[in-house]
């Protein structure tokens, strides 16, 4: 990015805070903030506000590129690590695309949908398997590649080992041959589910049946008769392992088991696609299109850039293919090509 591209970016983001009253942060004066500057290396960290018209107030006076709170409440959040006191921590989950098996051959719409997926199996394991109610939950875009969910309130004292418990739970490690739940949870009426389909395709009388068994579990039969089957412990196993895979959700284990996680703020622009990182309500997740939804209402009108390496746009409803030249843009498809590398401002 050159000069001049740099400081139509930092002007953007700029004329986007001054129109921000407010971010969905709770319990604000607990938190540590941070915050990353333009053409700067490093984090400006443990910093705190009394409230919230003090950190607009700032905000606005220091664009940043990248904006994060802090997942824990302290006493002190202003002080160093050693001395902040910790009171508890939101859990906090993120899906990425990165975690995402073929992510990086997909388009970004498409990685986009395949998260949202894991999103809501992410849902399901916390509100049907957990128990957690729906008024504890806070759904988030992250602006760029995938979604972070917070847990308020049941899970807030809870030290990093217990966190990874609900991670194994989640990730469904907690099923696999060599880590198993000590009592009986939903897992076990997935893993039945499981069982029963495919014990159904043995009990079919199908003369393709081992195609069949192989084609669900991934697995060769060989020589097995039905009866080697039934008594190798071959259906147990693959009914765990498929019911790990359809039913577990790709989260980013290292934020949710960390007790002092910084995460990027609802409300604030993601420094490297210049989109919202937006709440989303509970019933809206279906509905939500991030690549319309995250737009800001203050870049939409036109801007004039150079394309300097060919790049695929794909934001509300519209594909562009763009090659290398002078082209004109929505002001937030501009912003994300520059970000991206792709291309400079022709001012």
């Amino acid at each position: 990015m050159n000069e001049n591209s740099a400081k139509f970016v930092q002007e953007l983001f700029k004329k986007y805070y001054e129109a921000v009253k407010s971010y969905d942060i709770r319990r604000v004066e607990k938190r540590e903030l941070a915050f990353s500057a333009f053409g700067k290396q490093g984090m400006v960290r443990h910093t705190s506000f009394p409230n919230m018209p003090a950190l607009v107030d700032y905000v606005v006076n220091n664009t940043p590129l990248h904006f994060y709170y802090s997942s824990a409440y302290y006493d002190s959040p202003e002080a160093t690590m050693d001395n902040k006191k910790w009171r508890g921590a939101d859990m906090v989950f993120d899906i990425d695309g990165d975690h995402i098996e073929g992510a990086d051959k997909m388009s970004y719409p498409v990685m986009l949908s395949s998260v949202k997926e894991e999103l809501k199996k992410l849902l399901n394991l916390l509100i049907d398997d957990l128990s957690v109610g729906k008024e504890n939950l806070e759904v988030v875009f992250s602006g760029s590649r995938g979604y972070h969910v917070h847990v308020y309130s049941i899970f807030d004292n809870l030290e990093s080992q217990e966190r990874r418990e609900i991670v194994d739970y989640i990730s469904g490690r907690c099923i696999t041959s060599d880590y198993r739940t000590t009592s009986r949870t939903k897992w076990d009426d997935k893993i039945d589910l499981v069982s029963a389909s495919l014990n159904e395709i043995l009990a079919s009388g199908d003369r393709k049946w081992k195609e069949k068994i192989e084609a669900e579990t991934g697995e060769l039969v060989g020589k097995l008769t039905k009866v080697d089957i039934r008594k190798s412990g071959f259906i147990e196993r693959n009914a765990r392992k498929i019911a790990a895979k359809k039913f577990s959700s790709r989260i980013d284990e290292p934020v949710s088991i960390d007790i002092h996680r910084l995460i990027r703020t609802p409300g604030s622009l993601h420094g490297k696609s210049g989109l919202m990182v937006v709440t989303i309500p509970l019933e809206k997740v279906d509905a939500f299109d991030p690549l319309a939804d995250s737009i800001p209402l203050v870049f939409q009108d036109n801007s004039e850039i150079n394309v300097t390496k060919k790049i695929a746009l794909d934001f509300d409803g519209a594909s562009r293919e763009l090659q290398e030249g002078y082209v004109v843009l929505p002001t937030y498809a501009a912003l994300f090509a520059i970000l991206k590398g792709s291309a400079e401002t022709a001012k």
